[in-house]
């Protein structure tokens, strides 16, 4: 039997379709299935995403936590001062300057060359308004960033100065900032002023781009048509006929008329066009006429002239010149128009009515706001669009966010608070339509807190400006001073910081051989914005004996010619250096103010008993440092001539006798400290002596020279050691008795033990 080995040929498998229900049946199976599993999808994905919004939630929990458990744990160690004053720090740092450099917040370094060009420019400015001279702030910064060769600052200053040269107020609103932003009056001159701005800009930069390709100078048509055709070109819809005679794209041509602020050129279009473009002539007229605005009833029937043509059919350029003219369609972007976000802003600012129930100022700042909200946006466009619309808070934050722009910021902020037309935090009230207001101090004080030490002068042009905002003293502030303005309080602060005080309020210089006085005051920088800065110089003099710094407060009060309280304050400021003990440096640095400043008073004024008792305070300085330098002979001898403290038996009753009527309340507290300096200086004195009459068997000639002329030894000293220390002993023993005597008619209560010690240093001289 044979196996057959070849394959046997199998037939094809045939696969009858499935029916039509049962195809539709699992089609429908198949998506529901498919949808249930997009939904589960997104189900999941959106609950993860809560879930890490409630973790960013808790997260941002546990850090405000930390922030309150921080500022306990301040009151608890610091006190409530230091957490107060860390929370107006907060307060001051504007979300808006939270970028600054941390290194420019320093206050002792230099000023730029860019710092001091501005600065001298604000000092020009700032004696023009002092003069009421009329200046325009911003036309004057805009010309120095325009030879600074800063193109970009130089575009952004332009536009500014386009946009806030001086409006006239209305009488109804005088210093009102925000009425008067909300006012019509402000409206049409906003809106006419930002549309010229947008309309010179276009022209200029195709004016530019079309003598670039062409010799020859060219009209003001012939630019509306290379303006179309490279717009044309751009959208693809670029037709001959724009330069070869033909048909031309009439509504095109009309609109970039209008655009290039060439409104009566586009006259001459409409003879090209058909009748539609004929029904339009008189609105152009008029438009031309009343630059750019037209009146209700024309733009009414225009209006009704546009819905009957079917808007949504229309050209493009056809439907923008209807929107410019009627200003309807304010929600339309018109793609295919506005390729620009200067071409979409000049299309918005047309469309703005003056009317309540139109398209306002207000509700196009609503739209700006909205599209432009964005760190994405580059800031000098965000600033150019906000300028352009009124919004100038958030166009001066937007523009400082930028440290290369801060400093145009500060300068711009000034020019707009100078035309009254700027809304401050302070000033701003919350609700309604009003913008939101500008922290202007805190921008001015980012500004000069840098070089505020290092040139004062310069922070105080600044603070000029400050000048119409109240006062708000911080906690760090203690003077009871009421300062009229934020000005006054910006230059207490900057003087107590600065160690260049001079700068702000003068100095007293050398008058000469040929002037006739000793000195003559050098105005400072403050007396040119205030003429009477009395008031604040003695609050600084104040502050500046309060901290140790002497010489300034005396010389600040000769300054403001307040003599009796330089009189006071010499009075207590000696008393205060022979009291508690200093630097023999600042001693000798304070005696030098004082006896010049008392020199001078004594020749002016009548107050024979204060300054009498100056002098006896400087006296006791000098009978200090004469026995610092170990000449106690000669400290023993100034403080006999001064007769405050008696070192002779019958001297005593007078100086008691002194001490009551003569010396006033800042002498006497001296007096104990004096009266044991002047028993240190007898036992000092005596151990000099006795050391010498050890070494060469007789007293010094000093000492028996003083002897002598003290009339209280009248024998002659016997020759001998032993003879003359006994001698000499018993003669400065009287002394130290006077002395006790004394010390125990007068109080003592800075030194409470004043009797035992000195009766401890008498007793060196009594014994062996």
């Amino acid at each position: 039997m044979e196996i057959a080995t070849a394959r046997r040929p199998q037939a094809a498998i045939y696969i009858a379709p499935l029916p039509k229900d049962i195809s539709r049946f699992l089609e429908k199976t198949r998506h529901e299935f498919t949808e249930s599993l997009l939904e589960s999808e997104r189900g999941f994905a959106k609950s993860v995403q809560e879930s890490s919004q409630q973790t960013a939630l808790r997260e941002e929990s546990e850090k405000f936590r930390g922030h309150v458990t921080r500022d306990l744990l301040t009151v608890a160690t610091s006190g409530m001062a230091d957490m107060l004053r860390k929370h107006r720090d907060r307060r001051e740092e504007l979300k808006t300057f939270s970028r600054l450099d941390p290194t420019r917040v320093v206050g002792d370094r230099t000023m730029t060359d860019e710092e001091e060009s501005f600065c001298r420019t604000l000092r020009e400015v700032n004696e023009a308004i002092i003069c009421k001279r009329p200046v325009n702030p911003a036309e004057s910064f805009s010309n120095l960033v325009g030879v600074s060769g800063n193109h970009h600052a130089s575009q952004l200053w332009r536009a500014f100065t386009a946009l806030t040269s001086p409006f006239e107020h209305p009488k109804s609103t005088p210093n009102s900032p925000e009425k008067f932003r909300l006012s019509r009056l402000f409206a049409e001159s906003l809106v006419n002023r930002s549309r010229q701005y947008l309309e010179n800009s276009a022209y200029e930069s195709h004016l530019s781009h079309a003598s670039s390709s062409s010799s020859s100078n060219m009209a003001a048509a012939d630019l509306v048509r290379f303006c179309a055709k490279s717009h044309l070109t751009k959208l693809k819809l670029a037709q001959p006929s724009l330069t070869s005679g033909g048909e031309q794209p009439v509504w095109a041509l009309i609109y970039y008329s209008l655009r290039l602020g060439l409104s009566k050129v586009s006259l001459d279009f409409v003879e090209t066009g058909d009748d539609s473009t004929q029904d339009i002539r008189r609105y152009l007229v008029e438009y031309d006429r009343q630059r750019g605005w037209l009146s209700d009833g024309s733009r009414s029937e225009l209006e009704k002239a546009y819905r009957r043509l079917g808007g949504a059919n229309l050209d493009v350029f056809k439907k923008a010149v209807y929107a410019v003219l009627s200003k309807t369609e304010t929600n339309e972007t018109f793609p295919g128009v506005t390729s620009t976000v200067s071409d979409w802003l000049w299309m918005k600012l047309s469309q703005v009515s003056l009317a309540g129930k139109g398209f306002t100022l207000i509700k196009l700042q609503e739209q700006v706001k909205e599209k432009f909200d964005s760190n994405a946006s580059d800031d000098a466009e965000c600033f150019l669009v906000y300028i352009l619309t009124g919004l100038f808070e958030l166009a001066l934050e937007r523009l400082a966010e930028n440290t290369k722009y801060l400093i145009h910021a500060v300068h711009m902020a000034v020019c707009l608070q100078h035309s009254d037309i700027l809304i401050t935090s302070n000033d701003s009230q919350e609700g309604g339509d009003s913008p939101i207001g500008l922290d202007f101090i805190a921008l001015i004080k980012s500004h000069v807190r840098p070089f505020r030490k290092q040139t004062p002068e310069a922070a105080v042009e600044y603070y000029f400006h400050l000048a119409p905002f109240p006062a708000l003293c911080a906690i760090d502030v203690r003077s009871d001073h009421p300062f009229r303005s934020m000005f006054e309080l910006c230059l207490y602060k900057l003087a107590r910081d600065t160690r260049s005080a001079w700068k702000i309020f003068g100095v007293l210089e050398d008058a000469g051989e040929d002037a006739g006085e000793d000195v003559r005051l050098r105005r400072g920088v403050v007396h040119k914005f205030l003429t009477d800065p009395e008031g604040l110089m003695v609050a600084v003099a104040k502050a500046f004996e309060t901290e140790g710094r002497f010489e300034e407060a005396l010389v600040l009060l000769e300054l403001a010619g307040q003599q009796r309280m330089l009189l006071q304050a010499l009075l207590r400021i000696l008393s205060a250096i022979l009291v508690v003990p200093v630097e023999d440096a600042k001693r000798k640095s304070v005696y030098a103010v004082a006896t010049a400043s008392a020199k001078r008073l004594n020749k002016s004024i009548e107050e024979e008993k204060l300054i009498g008792n100056v002098f006896i305070l400087l006296d006791l300085i000098t009978f200090i440092d004469t026995f610092d330098r170990k000449q106690y002979h000669q400290a023993v001898v100034i403080m006999k001539e001064l007769r405050i403290v008696p070192v002779d038996a019958d001297k005593v009753l007078e100086a008691v006798d002194n001490y009551k009527s003569i010396l006033l309340t800042d002498v006497r507290r001296c007096v104990p400290e004096m009266t044991l300096y002047t028993m240190r200086a007898l036992v000092s004195w005596f151990a000099v002596e006795r050391e010498k009459t050890h070494g060469y068997r007789v007293l010094s000639r000093s000492a028996l020279e003083y002897l002598s002329s003290s009339q209280l030894m009248d024998s002659t000293i016997s020759h001998g050691n032993e003879l003359q220390i006994d001698q000499l002993r018993e003669t400065f023993r009287q002394y130290c008795l006077a002395v006790l005597e004394f010390a125990q008619s007068i109080p003592s209560p800075q030194l409470p033990d004043l009797l035992e010690t000195l009766v401890k240093l008498e007793s060196t001289i009594s014994g062996p």
